[in-house]
């Protein structure tokens, strides 16, 4: 007797629409509402998302001690996961982001040194050798990447209802996680040196390029993407490659480029200005905390300025009890060094 097949459903209690970066979204909603609340982010988790199940085994897993970010089975998958999902969580607003998603990503706790390996490729390190001759032996000097701690920090004032209220995960994910992806961007594009508050811009120490002079837009464009591959190609070799500019001048790359390799990867940034990167991801290292640290304030006063300064007269400040609001603090390790300098290029082209 032939039995009728049976038709195999995805169990309700696994969505597999959730947006991205939602694991890390979620984690760092539950901490700000558990601080208010005077409750763990358990309790927070197992009442707002009792279906996600990610969610709450990372809030118990965090809760729980010890566990070694090195033993295999428990945190060292965990760790890594948490870490991806923040990037992909900072994913629409930073292209740094998904740099660092395809680069070389460490974890770091936000206070130690973390030396990576240099990166460095040429033909000269090899050669084919008539049988029956010596092999040459050649001394490959490979510098560090020394990747120094550095972090990311913001101060939000959220009203207690929007803390607590139903769209507190969407408020808190905007108010801090985006703002985050777009205060990195900032840095990691610009032509600062590095220093004791912030890494070194990409641009820093490196020329740019000479942007095609061709009056014919479609020849500047594949004139200036071929002078920033050509750049970066004794690294990134066949690829992968990526290219950052505006995000208008991205979207015409796209569609200029549809029969392009899928080696190559066209990212929008409003912070790269009318700049155009070309960069491969092996060359860059990037080491983030798998989550940033949370607190938050009932009673504190705080000075409401971009640019504060010890509180006094002439800035403006904001008592949390008195307005019955809450002072959310982010304070998020990242960092990131080149582990090769000839892994980037930029020019300044005269198309749009």
């Amino acid at each position: 007797m032939n039995m009728p097949a049976m038709e195999l459903r995805t169990p309700s209690f696994i969505r597999n629409d959730l947006p991205r970066g939602n694991l890390f979204a979620r984690f760092v909603t539950a901490q700000a509402i558990a601080a208010v609340r005077k409750v763990s982010p358990m309790a927070v988790a197992a009442e707002r998302w009792p279906s996600d199940r990610d969610v709450n085994e990372l809030v118990t897993r965090a809760a729980t001690a010890p566990a070694m970010t090195t033993v295999a089975g428990w945190a060292a998958e965990l760790v890594h996961r948490v870490v991806a999902d923040g990037l992909k969580a900072l994913g629409p607003v930073s292209a740094a982001a998904e740099i660092f998603r395809r680069g070389l990503t460490l974890t770091t706790a936000g206070s130690e040194l973390i030396s990576a390996p240099g990166l460095t490729a040429g033909a000269g390190f090899a050669s084919f050798v008539a049988e029956g001759a010596p092999i040459p032996v050649r001394q490959m000097a490979l510098t560090p990447a020394l990747i120094n701690p550095h972090k990311v920090a913001t101060v939000a004032v959220l009203t207690r209802e929007m803390i607590e209220g139903s769209n507190a995960e969407a408020l808190i994910t905007d108010a801090l996680v985006q703002s985050v992806g777009a205060a990195i961007d900032a840095i990691l594009f610009d032509a600062s040196a590095e220093d004791t508050i912030r890494p070194a811009g990409l641009r820093y120490n490196l020329a740019a390029l000479t942007a095609s002079a061709a009056t014919d837009v479609f020849e500047a464009v594949f004139e200036d993407i071929s002078a920033l591959i050509d750049a970066i190609a004794p690294v990134a070799g066949t690829g992968p490659y990526i290219l950052v500019g505006s995000p208008g001048r991205a979207v015409s790359l796209a569609y200029r480029l549809t029969n392009i390799s899928e080696n190559l990867t066209t990212l929008g940034s409003s912070l790269v200005g009318s700049n155009l990167f070309a960069i491969a991801p092996a060359a860059l290292a990037a080491a983030l905390s798998p989550t940033p640290e949370i607190e938050t304030s009932t009673a504190a006063t705080v000075v409401m300025d971009t640019a504060p300064t010890a509180p006094d007269q002439s800035q403006i400040s904001k008592s949390m009890f008195q307005t019955d609001s809450t002072a959310v603090k982010v304070r998020w390790p990242i960092s990131w060094a080149l582990r090769d300098p000839r892994g980037v290029a930029w020019l300044t082209p005269v198309w749009k």
